[in-house]
């Protein structure tokens, strides 16, 4: 078994057995010395879901180290030969190991979580060819990967704040102070509350909005 760390759409346990349905003892845990950053184009959301490859509203959620923040995230075990599955829906990534803790502060297993990466790293490391690359990203998008001018794809963002919720108050509050814009200093809390309160789900709007 492969220990694998979750700390966006994998949160939801649902969203995780999609890929990696074998998958046991999926449980919350936190990974000191990390924040979330939606730095990272989801090629995703333009080849099936209809963005548009010219918004700006593209990005999914990544992690870089940071030695003031901790997020809470999901941890689980997967069976080696499904971890394939959850590396190919995770391809831009690089892959990291940390040392989560369990929110009672047991030391868990050693995990492997996803981290920003570069254009250039995931050209010459993870496309074999041109040919791949485009078959992988270029005839769906044609810019930079990792950009810090993206916002959150709204569909992909209400999804993460109500797989975090799922998990009660302190993981909702951890994921919106925790997880940041691609400016890398602007909390998704106030990105919500001060430019799009719109984004916020019904259910989370009279905690968030009073």
């Amino acid at each position: 078994m492969i220990s694998v760390v979750g700390f966006g759409s994998l949160l939801s346990e649902r969203s995780a057995r999609e890929t990696v349905p074998g998958l046991v003892n999926h449980r919350l845990v936190r990974v000191p010395g990390f924040k979330r950053i939606f730095n990272k184009v989801g090629i995703v959301f333009i080849s099936d879901h209809g963005q548009s490859s010219e918004s700006h509203e593209v990005s999914s959620c990544s992690t870089e180290p940071c030695h003031q923040t901790e997020i809470i995230a999901a941890q689980f075990e997967c069976p080696v030969e499904e971890f394939q599955h959850l590396y190919e829906r995770e391809h831009r990534y690089r892959w990291i190991e940390v040392e989560p803790v369990g929110l009672d502060g047991t030391a868990q297993p050693k995990a492997r979580m996803c981290t920003s990466s570069t254009d250039l790293d995931y050209r010459l490391n993870k496309c074999v060819t041109e040919d791949e690359y485009h078959h992988r990203v270029g005839r769906h998008y044609r810019g930079m990967i990792w950009r810090d001018d993206i916002l959150p794809f709204p569909r992909y963002l209400k999804f993460c704040l109500v797989s975090a919720a799922a998990h009660g108050d302190e993981v909702l509050d951890n994921f919106l102070d925790s997880s940041y814009l691609a400016d890398g200093t602007t909390r998704i809390r106030t990105y919500l509350l001060e430019q799009r309160p719109d984004l916020i789900p019904s259910s989370l709007r009279q905690k968030l909005l009073g």
